[in-house]
C-alpha cells in the first residue's frame, strides 16, 4: 500500500515569546524565539495518490488504505517538526527576521546605525552562527 501527496510546511516564530535585541558597536543581535512548525501541514489533496497491491498473505486493501489515511497526519506532523525539516527552513526564516527588523529600523529612523543584523533563534547552539 503507497500514498503518495505532495505537502506544504509552514514555520512560524512565537511573537509572544522572548525576543532579546543586543547591540555590539554597529551590529545587531536578535536573540528570536525558536522555530515552530505550524501544525498540520497543508496536504494537497488534489494530488493525492494510492497504489494498492493485494497480496496472498495481506488483508483487504480498503482496510489498509484506511489505515494509512488516518496515519498520515500524525506523521506528517512528525516530520514537520523533525530536526533535518527545520535546519532545511533555518536560513530562510533567519533572513526573513532579519528583513522584518531591518524594515522597521528604516521606519523608525534607525537603520543607518546598524552594518550588520544577526539573528540566532532559541533552538539553536550559538557556535552554529557565523559572524
Amino acid at each position: 500500500m503507497q500514498v503518495q501527496v505532495p505537502v506544504t510546511y509552514r514555520y512560524h516564530l512565537c511573537l509572544r515569546e522572548r525576543w532579546q535585541l543586543e547591540l555590539k558597536q554597529r551590529r545587531l543581535i536578535i536573540h528570536a524565539p525558536g522555530i515552530k512548525p505550524s501544525l498540520p501541514p497543508a496536504i494537497h489533496t488534489d494530488r493525492l495518490t494510492t497504489l494498492a497491491v493485494r497480496g496472498w498473505a495481506r488483508g483487504s486493501t480498503n482496510g489498509l488504505l484506511t489505515e494509512l489515511q488516518q496515519s498520515l497526519t500524525p506523521k506528517l506532523n512528525q516530520f514537520a517538526g523533525d530536526v533535518r525539516h527545520l535546519e532545511l527552513v533555518r536560513p530562510q526564516c533567519r533572513a526573513s527576521v532579519a528583513e522584518f527588523v531591518r524594515l522597521w529600523l528604516e521606519r523608525d529612523g534607525q537603520a543607518a546605525s546598524i552594518t550588520q543584523i544577526t539573528v540566532q533563534f532559541a533552538d539553536e547552539n550559538p557556535k552554529q552562527l557565523k559572524p
